[in-house]
């Protein structure tokens, strides 16, 4: 009965945890999601594999370096753009590769997608 108590309790504990920290993250921009998605999972991940804390911290480290730097690679390929009647101008750039079968990349093309947000909807989404 008293196990049963401690993991409701635990339960409880844990999911106003997530919600209080995805509400935190409602002002961060892509880099900042990235690096505290990142951190979180490589901590899980440095905890499984080393299973002491000096493991928890340095996956937690990784992660964030590398979850940040997903997140401004993100960023810079989709920029937003305030337009002087109030209405948004969003430009997404894509570069195309492909894996040759020596390993390296080659460059397709690249395509630029651009789309406004107007008070009316939006316009030139694909």
């Amino acid at each position: 009965m008293k196990n049963n108590r401690n993991l409701m309790i635990s339960s409880i504990g844990a999911t106003t945890f997530l919600c209080v920290s995805l509400l935190m993250m409602t002002g961060c921009n892509r880099v900042e999601e990235g690096a505290t998605f990142g951190a979180g999972i490589g901590a899980l991940a440095g905890q499984a594999i080393g299973g002491n804390t000096e493991a928890t911290l340095i996956g937690a480290g990784v992660g964030a370096l590398l979850g940040g730097a997903i997140g401004n690679d993100q960023q810079k390929s989709s920029q937003q753009y305030r337009n002087a009647d109030g209405s948004y101008t969003t430009r997404r750039s894509t570069t195309r590769k492909v894996l040759n079968p020596d390993g390296t990349y080659t460059t397709v093309g690249q395509e630029t997608t651009v789309s406004e947000q107007t008070q009316d909807g939006y316009v030139g989404l694909p």
